[in-house]
């Protein structure tokens, strides 16, 4: 089990109920689903009638519910508080707890006001999150007044999920060429807007995908369809917005990409946290590109937080860019991150672009060379062009745009022609990255200038490329013949019809490492099926006597 299972064992076999404090409807729908399977528990939020809601409500009261969720604005702002009291719970679990401290990634400000809610209730208090560093913790501990608590941290390294960080140049190009490389596997394309979600939906399901989108803005029937099809093995990607994936607990996700950069470190961990959880390898990629970092600056400011928030953000947008451009072994950074040491492994060699030489480092010299041509031209032109513009001078481009300006007479177009115009962008990028160069947000669209640093021609830079030598992104490698890997398939269409007959989510059928190891060794008895990975007594008594003669005609 994952973390909820440290507040419904005690819903199971604890003195009294547990309530569970929740950010999200999804979320809470998901777990009350799983938790239903073992002890009685229901869910407060606003999509319900008010008549359910009462009902719920008197449930609770008489003891019938074990388990509630509820959220934190429904606590704060409303009476609830009162009729809990009529049945006070033995426990209090508060989820997501990073939602409470100004330095998470995911702030709500109601989670401020939980302790003073809670305190008529005068039960324990557990916090509970994937996503806290050791500053986002201490915060947790004071916001929510633990008194001395005990904390017990799981490593955030996880050696099965590969990890890449690529340049954005031409995202539904790109996107192409990933999907088209998992096409049939289960995965979650992150976008930046709802209009993306739509768009990109649109586009892979004209190319045969079994794909939809998903947004805050759809309705609730909508989102729920969605939902249902993604566990159910009735859609295999979902093109979405951070409105998808807390609490999705389908093992079988192949892969998550970000089609653009999230805003913190720590959500990207989370996003890719869905990735994988069945233990086998699963693919996470993340495009990114300077357009990311205006954007969210353009975003910050558009809110005009507090000093303390504004502060909070713009240090997790450092992180996050420090993340996707660093030369650094990406599992290495994030287990930094969150304050743990990470010991090398097995894996480690091929867990990430940069250990498995995907990218390549180029010699100081070049590196100097680069940074010097970048900036001599960005003295020439004053703040007056866009890192597109910038980009193609550089590289030799004679586009409409450069002729006008003549800068296809300009002494330093075509300097670093043999990186190409994609290439010279990323190493614009990168020597943003370093402080060197800056966009000008004041200025009235986005232009380029040199940045707050010197070079130092001593230690300049350091640039990396894509390996001419590394080979290309690919899906992770079925570990069996073909005709295992048909028999595979075979066994995912069974598993997603019996799904959709039982109406529950795929992977509680049968999860794909069972399915593959079902593939491998195709038992022809009982007790062959019981030593499948997965397979217990009561699986084996279930579906038996619709495998067995399957494998028995192969």
């Amino acid at each position: 089990g994952g973390k909820s299972i440290c507040y419904q064992l005690p819903a199971l076999v604890g003195s009294g109920p547990v309530l569970v404090v929740s950010p999200l409807i999804a979320l809470m729908e998901d777990q009350v689903q799983a938790a239903r399977q073992a002890v009685s528990a229901a869910a407060l939020h606003s999509d319900l009638a008010p008549g359910v809601q009462g009902q719920v409500i008197r449930d609770y009261i008489d003891g019938k519910i074990r388990l509630l969720y509820t959220s934190p604005e429904r606590l704060v702002r409303s009476h609830l508080i009162e009729d809990l009291l009529q049945n006070p719970p033995a426990l209090i679990a508060v989820d997501e707890a990073h939602c409470i401290s100004s330095w998470g990634h995911d702030f709500r400000p109601e989670y401020r006001q939980l302790a003073a809610s809670l305190d008529p209730l005068k039960a324990p208090r557990m916090a509970l999150t994937a996503t806290a560093t050791p500053q986002v913790a201490d915060d947790i501990c004071a916001q929510l007044q633990l008194s001395d608590p005990l904390r017990i941290i799981a490593p955030v390294h996880r050696s099965n999920l590969i990890l890449r960080c690529l340049p954005r140049h031409d995202r539904r190009r790109q996107l192409d060429d990933l999907l088209s490389a998992r096409r049939g596997q289960c995965g979650i394309v992150y976008c930046r807007s709802r209009r993306d979600t739509e768009e990109f939906a649109s586009h892979f399901a004209a190319q045969g995908h079994r794909c939809a989108p998903f947004h805050a803005r759809l309705s609730v029937a909508t989102k729920n369809d969605t939902l249902t099809g993604f566990m159910q093995d009735r859609l295999d990607i979902v093109f979405a917005t951070v409105a998808f994936g807390m609490g999705i607990d389908r093992p079988d996700v192949r892969f998550v990409i970000h089609a653009a950069m999230p805003g913190s470190l720590e959500a990207y961990v989370q996003e890719c946290g869905r990735a994988g959880r069945d233990g086998l390898d699963a693919d996470c990629i993340l495009l990114h590109s300077g357009e990311d970092i205006r954007l969210a600056h353009h975003f910050i400011d558009e809110e005009d937080p507090p000093p303390d928030r504004r502060r909070s953000l713009e240090t997790a947008l450092r992180q996050i860019t420090a993340y996707s451009r660093s030369p650094v072994c990406r599992h290495h950074q994030i287990s930094d991150h969150f304050g743990q040491r990470l010991e090398s492994d097995d894996r480690c060699a091929t867990s990430c672009d940069v250990c498995r030489g995907e990218l390549e480092g180029l010699p100081a010299e070049q590196c100097l060379m680069i940074a010097e041509a970048v900036l001599e031209l960005l003295y020439s032109l004053d703040r007056s062009f866009g890192r597109v513009h910038i980009a193609g001078l550089l590289a030799g481009s004679r586009n409409e745009r450069i002729r006008k300006w003549r800068h296809d007479e300009h002494q330093l177009h075509g300097r670093l022609k043999a990186y190409g115009e994609k290439g010279v962008r990323s190493l614009i990028d990168q020597l943003e990255s370093h402080g060197l160069v800056a966009g000008d947000r004041s200025a009235e669209y986005p232009v380029l200038g040199v940045g707050p640093q010197s070079l130092d021609h001593a230690a300049p830079p350091f640039l990396m490329v894509t390996s001419k030598t590394a080979a290309r992104p690919k899906a992770g490698q079925v570990p069996f013949s073909a005709a295992d890997g048909a028999l595979f398939e075979r066994l995912k269409d069974w598993r997603r019809a019996l799904a959709q007959a039982r109406s529950v989510p795929a992977y509680r059928i049968v999860n794909d490492r069972s399915l593959k190891h079902l593939a491998t060794i195709k038992p022809t008895s009982r007790e062959e099926l019981r030593a499948v990975h997965g397979f217990g007594a009561v699986k084996v008594e279930d579906f038996a006597d619709e495998l067995l003669p399957l494998f028995a005609a192969l």
